[in-house]
């Protein structure tokens, strides 16, 4: 495998901090070519100029890697993306368009989830760990069918907040009905995804509270 630009350079490998440069500075794409794949060049009298007949396969192979390098720096990849979208064909990038908003989508159902839910004029914490330490907790008290007295649950704001064993059943079917409401939206939106037909329409699709 081949790592090559659309300027001609090459590359043994890619980091962060080489794509940002390849964005940023010098505003070029990368490609991915077979090890046996002849590179052309014209030589114009002073040096020789790449001659740049990458196809949309060895781009889409090369936005592929770049997707890997770049998973947690989502800016840049979108930076990245923009170039692609410019010299690609319509398919290619409404493909991986399409992937970027399903990731999109992805976030936004986790943030939902996670961001926290309402009870008793009090938010409180419902990422996957709150969520599994509450069943734990009602698991363990539905034996006495009572909380121990002076029983507290902790508020995002770190405030103690009193409970009894059915507010606490209560506070799981909250984070139980969020987890399943926004999995189905994350869902649908999805599907609406699928059936987009161009950027266009699948810009259309937002996630929306």
């Amino acid at each position: 495998m081949k790592i090559i630009t659309k300027n001609g350079a090459t590359y043994n490998s890619l980091s962060v901090s080489i794509i940002s440069d390849l964005i940023k500075s010098v505003k070029t794409l990368v490609a991915i070519v077979s090890d046996d794949r002849k590179l052309n060049y014209k030589d114009n009298g002073f040096f020789k100029e790449f001659i740049d007949d990458i196809t949309q396969d060895e781009l889409n192979k090369g936005l592929e890697v770049v997707k890997e390098i770049l998973a947690n720096e989502r800016e840049l990849l979108k930076e990245y993306f923009l170039m692609f979208k410019e010299v690609s064909t319509e398919e290619a990038s409404l493909k991986y368009a399409k992937e970027f908003k399903k990731d999109e989508i992805d976030k936004a159902r986790d943030k939902a989830i996670e961001g926290g839910v309402s009870f008793k004029d009090k938010i409180f914490q419902s990422a996957e760990k709150d969520r599994n330490l509450l069943t734990s907790t009602v698991s363990l008290f539905a034996i006495t069918k009572q909380v121990p007295e002076g029983f507290v649950w902790i508020a995002q704001d770190n405030t103690a907040v009193p409970f009894t064993l059915e507010e606490l059943t209560q506070l799981g079917s909250i984070m139980a009905n969020s987890v399943n409401t926004n999995t189905i939206k994350a869902r649908e939106l999805k599907d609406k995804v699928e059936k987009a037909q161009n950027l266009q329409e699948l810009e259309s699709i937002v996630w929306s509270d």
